[in-house]
């Protein structure tokens, strides 16, 4: 496959922020899962916490098997595909399960 010299894919960066203070609860003891008691895998927090001029948003991935589960938060620095959030949190979900 031979590419065109003036080929410019759309390019999206994100950066995946393990390391933070942040925890997440269930509002309502029903939605608790496992042992732990965690919040659902695929919960998704971008409102309240997060930055309201970046674009970023928390996003736990895995099931909490021992302790209070730590969702990931994800900063997306560049994005020339012009995802929108839901967009982009399905598909770094979705990147998740690989």
């Amino acid at each position: 496959m031979i590419l065109s010299p003036d080929y410019r894919p759309p390019i999206t960066y994100v950066v995946v922020q393990k390391r933070h203070h942040a925890r997440m609860f269930c509002k309502y003891t029903s939605d608790m899962v496992g042992k732990a008691r965690n919040i659902p895998p695929g919960t998704t927090v971008d409102t309240g916490i997060v930055s309201p001029e970046g674009f970023d948003f928390y996003l736990c991935s895995h099931y909490g098997v021992q302790s209070t589960s730590r969702p990931a938060r994800y900063h997306v620095l560049w994005d020339d595909n012009n995802f929108t959030a839901d967009e982009m949190q399905a598909i770094t979900y979705g990147y998740a399960e690989i």
